[in-house]
């Protein structure tokens, strides 16, 4: 066989393996995954990636539990009145004037410029002016504040609720308990109730994913305004996260 009739052969043979589709190692599916150029100068292969991201809703609270003993209340810093960058009375007890007798007059109060005094008693009276007598504005209701950070995640893309709910023994006469929710100072929802169970109440939602974990400011309050009974309460509150 002549030279030039072996140097043709040979080179359609190296171009025939060159452009045969061997099926890449792992390959899945048997699609030909490798690929040329007309000019064989390059190649590129192709992967594929699956990704399974399961729906998930999680909490965290900060604090467990709250113990409040009226023999001795945790007396707050000291004074607060409310603006918009400190819509929240620091941890505490304060003394709400004797005027002000429900949640809703303490609102109109506190958003006109009232302001609330910290007090370490029981009931809520304190002379501190120092004259020996007690003004209105020297006695009235016990207002105790906690915080706690609730730390939520939902990678819903329908968005989420997250709600609360009450029960606990005795039902009844521990005077009035509240809750609220803040999302960066922002008030989100709220309740108060002076018996059990209650809820759930709705207290944030958004149609959104959290974007991560989101952390909701709650505030909870006792309001002792003559009308609770002695004795020792246990209140559970639940927090629930679901999607919308």
């Amino acid at each position: 066989m002549k030279k030039w009739l072996v140097t043709a052969l040979a080179l359609a043979l190296a171009v025939g393996y060159a452009q045969v589709n061997f099926p890449s190692e792992g390959d899945l599916d048997g699609n030909v995954e490798e690929l040329w150029d007309d000019n064989h100068d390059q190649a590129a292969v192709k992967e594929k990636v699956r990704v399974i991201i399961p729906p998930r809703y999680a909490l965290h609270l900060t604090e467990d539990e709250w113990d409040l003993n009226l023999n001795t209340p945790p007396e707050a810093p000291g004074d607060w009145s409310y603006s918009p960058a400190n819509p929240v009375p620091p941890e505490g007890c304060y003394l709400v004037p004797k005027k002000v007798k429900t949640w809703e007059q303490l609102q109109t109060y506190i958003q006109n410029g009232g302001v609330l005094r910290p007090i370490g008693a029981y009931p809520a009276a304190k002379d501190y002016n120092g004259d020996g007598k007690l003004s209105n504005d020297e006695k009235g209701t016990l207002l105790c504040v906690n915080h706690k950070i609730l730390q939520k995640f939902s990678n819903d893309p329908d968005g989420w609720q997250l709600s609360v709910s009450l029960t606990g023994v005795p039902a009844s006469g521990f005077g009035w308990f509240s809750l609220a929710d803040f999302i960066n100072n922002r008030r989100q929802g709220g309740f108060a109730t002076n018996s059990l169970p209650s809820g759930p109440h709705v207290v944030a939602e958004d149609t959104h994913p959290t974007g991560g974990w989101l952390d909701d400011l709650i505030v909870e309050g006792f309001w002792f305004d003559g009308s609770e009974l002695d004795g020792t309460y246990t209140i559970d509150v639940t927090f629930t996260l679901a999607g919308l």
